[in-house]
């Protein structure tokens, strides 16, 4: 799978962008607020339906505008295709393949697969397991659309059941039939969701450890457990355990919302002994073990979105990286960085041809192929 051609329209700071992405290396060069990432952000948002950096659409429109539209030709499976995404404001958006709509957006997820690094995600294993969880629901997504869509049902349907949770402490009293009626509901796409990130995480940490020996040379062992609340019973026990606790909290205790991945270094939680080092370590083989993934279950190369990569990692780190992707990938790889040298020098090594778009302002300046 490939993207070949690019083009944002009111897209942030882009008001018309065009790019021609034939290279399978390609580099995004500019200052902070140039509107680089906002090139991986579009590419995302094709690929997934949502942007890479912020989680509401309208956040993505630029100033003063009122639509924005996103247009992509990309090659897959021998076929190419053009991908359309038009958001207007306050009518939301639309996504169409070779100008025919789609409705569902399992339907389109999983078709022009992306593996992304961005900044924030070198504190994953820091940060709260909402983040975690993200990475999960991203790559699993992409690779079954059951889940994909169970993941959408389960979270309307809890927040459906936070907003009763939430009357009911302002009312004084619980609509108990109401509250059971959302338990029913959300009961099949709940296991689902449980039964489904089991499978594949354990499939994930396989390639997990793969990758961290790569990286680290072997000198320690790394592992991850997923963890929930369900592998201790089914939703309907544990929901009644926690009823009270949710009457009182106006929130929901139980569900997936909840789950985690519980990483060991050396038989201890990596949090607590890992160096900096061994952190990003553990956050790059986790991005490539959900490539690997991705790319078994579907039989496609993801594309890797790699978002300034050194502005988290040492030099030597991120080339060890980059030499990885490299050989371990046959995929895109669209990579961006503030330094225009040190991101040709870097693109360079990987014995590719290469092309670089320098941009500022959210315009293209300049071209460089390699």
């Amino acid at each position: 799978m490939q993207f070949r051609k690019l083009s944002l329209t009111n897209f942030r700071n882009h008001a018309f962008s065009s790019f021609d992405l034939g290279r399978r290396i390609v580099g995004i060069a500019g200052g902070n607020g140039s509107g680089k990432t906002t090139v991986l952000d579009a590419i995302h948002f094709l690929a997934v339906g949502k942007g890479l950096t912020t989680s509401t659409d309208q956040a993505y429109l630029m100033d003063g505008a009122t639509f924005f539209r996103l247009e992509a030709i990309a090659d897959s499976e021998g076929e190419e295709d053009k991908i359309v995404i038009k958001y207007q404001s306050g009518k939301g958006k639309a996504l169409e393949v070779n100008d025919k709509k789609i409705s569902r957006l399992g339907d389109h997820v999983g078709r022009y697969p992306v593996v992304s690094v961005i900044p924030q995600d070198i504190d994953l294993l820091l940060s709260g397991s909402k983040e975690r969880r993200r990475v999960l629901d991203i790559t699993f997504s992409q690779i079954d659309g059951t889940y994909l869509e169970a993941l959408i049902h389960y979270g309307k349907l809890i927040r459906q059941r936070n907003a009763l949770l939430k009357k009911s402490q302002k009312d004084g009293r619980v609509d108990w039939d109401l509250l059971q009626t959302y338990d029913h509901k959300i009961y099949p796409h709940v296991h689902l969701i449980f039964e489904k990130r089991t499978e594949y995480c354990k499939r994930l940490s396989f390639f997990f450890e793969q990758y961290y020996t790569k990286l680290s040379g072997g000198a320690e062992s790394v592992d991850f457990q997923y963890r929930s609340q369900l592998q201790e019973g089914n939703y309907g026990e544990l929901t009644a355990r926690c009823t009270e606790r949710d009457r009182i909290m106006g929130r929901s205790h139980t569900g997936v919302h909840k789950d985690d991945l519980e990483f060991t270094l050396i038989n201890k939680k990596i949090r607590d002994v890992a160096s900096q080092g061994q952190l990003k370590s553990a956050v790059l083989s986790l991005k490539m073990a959900g490539h690997s993934l991705i790319r078994e279950r579907l039989g496609i190369e993801p594309a890797f979105l790699l978002d300034d990569l050194f502005d988290r990692l040492d030099k030597r780190r991120a080339s060890e990286f980059l030499s990885l992707v490299r050989d371990h990938t046959q995929g895109q790889i669209f990579i961006t960085d503030t330094n225009a040298e040190r991101l040709t020098d870097s693109v360079g090594n990987m014995d590719e041809k290469f092309t670089i778009f320098l941009i500022s302002d959210g315009e293209i300046n300049s071209i460089v192929d390699q």
